[in-house]
């Protein structure tokens, strides 16, 4: 996909997927190792802590306290609860942590690298690790900031409707059951719309060198009158990966059939690393399209690329 292409315009669905999977294709060597670079030591360093909490002992004890709860006749004691407790807190504490370091440092790096080489390569521009990355740490604090405020207003939202739902449920009782659902489907109806509308803000950040602020405010815009396409766009490659990722799992969790609680564990660590590297830049390649893609349709774009080559 170039601008001497002819291909510099705006795209219908089949079009988009036939560019994303193209783009991934033709230059398959720099985007999986552009995800590599940060995927790899991350799933490293999530099997280096499991491995130190003993993730496969905690796994063990969790299976042998709930078969010796089961159908309990007795409401539960504090010396049943114990093993449970002490099995949960380490992994909850790990995958905490993991969680943080996936979302505030890998997952931005990755996007922002990602889409810095597939935007150089969409318009016909030389791409490589190093600019990539370079482009990438330079709008890192940016990238952080933007997941900062989406997750505190996520939470604000949660909060709310949780403090909606208790003083429902004191004032109505069980007469409110229907009205306190209608509140938590408003509120993941709202929840998509904020995540739809906000979902071009990383490409405006990186390509754009917007704030965090900024790049949300111009991502909103942006998806402005194309909600339900990119909302249509962004299901339908959730599905795709979804599914790729599936067989990857499904095919490696064959493998361990017969291996013990660390043997399996070992393997779903090889599964998240590979569907990290090489399925996951599928989606940021589309979302980085579908920047372009509304752009073109809301500010012609494509003209005034055009115009820059005369």
């Amino acid at each position: 996909m170039s601008l001497g292409s002819g291909h510099f315009r705006a795209m219908n669905l089949g079009e988009l997927f036939d560019a994303a999977f193209s783009l991934y294709r033709r230059n398959f060597v720099l985007i999986a190792a552009i995800s590599a670079i940060v995927q790899v030591p991350y799933a490293v360093l999530a099997f280096a802590l499991y491995q130190a909490a003993n993730y496969a002992g905690l796994q063990d004890q969790l299976q042998n306290a709930q078969q010796s709860l089961s159908n309990p006749v007795q409401p539960l004691t504090q010396e049943q609860l114990q093993p449970i407790l002490n099995a949960l807190g380490p992994i909850l504490l790990i995958s905490g942590v993991l969680a943080l370091v996936s979302i505030f440092l890998v997952l931005p790096l990755a996007e922002a690298a990602t889409t810095r080489a597939v935007s150089d390569r969409y318009l016909d521009r030389p791409a490589s690790i190093g600019s990539s990355y370079r482009a990438a740490l330079g709008r890192l604090g940016p990238l952080v900031l933007q997941s900062l405020i989406l997750a505190l207003g996520i939470a604000v939202i949660l909060a709310a409707a949780v403090a909606l739902t208790v003083a429902l449920a004191a004032a109505l009782g069980g007469a409110g059951v229907a009205l306190i659902l209608v509140v938590w489907l408003a509120v993941a109806a709202l929840i998509i719309v904020v995540y739809v509308r906000t979902s071009l803000a990383a490409p405006a950040i990186v390509l754009e060198r917007l704030s965090g602020w900024r790049g949300l405010v111009r991502s909103w815009n942006l998806v402005t009158g194309l909600f339900w396409r990119l909302l249509g766009i962004r299901l339908l490659l959730g599905l795709i990966t979804g599914i790729i990722s599936a067989i990857v799992v499904f095919i490696l969790s064959f493998a361990g059939v017969g291996l013990d609680n660390n043997g399996r564990f070992i393997l779903q660590e090889v599964a998240s690393a590979f569907a990290a590297v090489f399925v996951s830049p599928i989606t940021y390649i589309a979302v980085t399209l579908l920047y372009y893609d509304a752009r073109i349709r809301k500010e012609g774009f494509d003209i005034e690329m055009l115009a820059q080559t005369l």
